[in-house]
């Protein structure tokens, strides 16, 4: 793959296309993730509650990567996943995210 880009928060009304890291499958203290999958962003949007971030009206943290409902492709599944596959497409609603939202392909 060529490169990982994420709408970045920067603050109030403030957004940045950055280049972000590509996700692994571990946790943030470095144990493996079995119950997870890494997913290559087929499509997203900015939504509602992005939005309410952007425009100031509730906080974020700077570096939160917006855009968690998503439609992906399966790249990768963790030991423990039974019933997806790679190649499989699937949609993630708005109530499941990546964790801190900085590992997004």
């Amino acid at each position: 793959m060529s490169s990982n880009r994420g709408v970045v928060y920067m603050g109030p009304g403030k957004v940045e296309v950055q280049k972000i890291d590509y996700p692994k499958m571990v946790d943030p203290s470095g144990r493996s993730i079995g119950h997870g999958v890494i997913l290559k962003v087929v499509s997203t949007n900015i939504c509602g509650s992005d939005q309410h971030m952007v425009r100031g009206r509730t906080t974020a943290p700077i570096g939160l990567v917006l855009g968690h409902e998503i439609t992906g492709e399966v790249l990768e599944v963790g030991g423990d996943v039974e019933t997806l596959k790679v190649g499989d497409i699937v949609s993630v609603p708005f109530n499941v995210n990546g964790g801190k939202g900085k590992d997004r392909v």
